[in-house]
């Protein structure tokens, strides 16, 4: 969240946001594939290796194929970024959509249900956990590696993970509009 959110809204801050456009021959989507895929493939290595720490080294339960846990990961990865562009679009500023962005990431943990049940939440609260990615890949650790229920269960989760990309291309007008004429205040 952090990253996406700071490499979109430097290039406004910094004023170099028509030159990234131009470069992606005025193509947003190209822009922004251009610009986060590295990080992408740099944040999925990661989190594969961490999986493998967990799994391999440390010997946690992985009741499952290794590689859905890999796919959920990279899937992860993905949506995340493509939330951190949601936030962007709504908020084109470095300074606010970064500290959004660290707002719902320390946050996340506790609303998705690492700390305490969504459930036993009140509702207004517990709701919030349907809108960020993290809930989803918890509930496909604790239903595959956890549990090791067939993928059936978590079809779901997987369908969230992969339709948060959708979601925000619709509002990426909006962020090519703010990227063709910034203004950084």
């Amino acid at each position: 969240l952090l990253v996406t959110s700071f490499s979109i809204c430097s290039e406004l801050k910094q004023g170099s946001s028509i030159e990234w456009l131009k470069t992606a021959n005025g193509s947003i989507l190209g822009a922004l594939i251009g610009k986060l895929l590295p990080h992408t493939i740099i944040f999925s290595i990661i989190g594969i290796f961490s999986q493998s720490l967990l799994y391999s080294y440390n010997h946690f339960p992985l009741h499952c194929n290794p590689l859905i846990m890999i796919f959920a990961m990279i899937l992860f990865v993905i949506a995340t970024q493509t939330f951190a562009v949601f936030i962007c679009c709504l908020i084109p500023n470095l300074r606010l959509a970064v500290s959004i962005a660290s707002l719902i990431g320390i946050l996340s943990f506790s609303i998705t249900g690492f700390s305490f049940p969504v459930e036993s939440m009140y509702g207004s609260i517990g709701i919030f956990s349907y809108i960020v990615p993290l809930r989803c890949y918890f509930l496909i650790y604790v239903d595959q590696a956890l549990n090791g229920l067939p993928l059936f269960y978590s079809r779901w989760y997987f369908i969230v993970l992969i339709a948060i990309p959708f979601v925000v291309l619709p509002l990426l007008h909006r962020l090519k509009r703010t990227l063709l004429h910034p203004v950084y205040i």
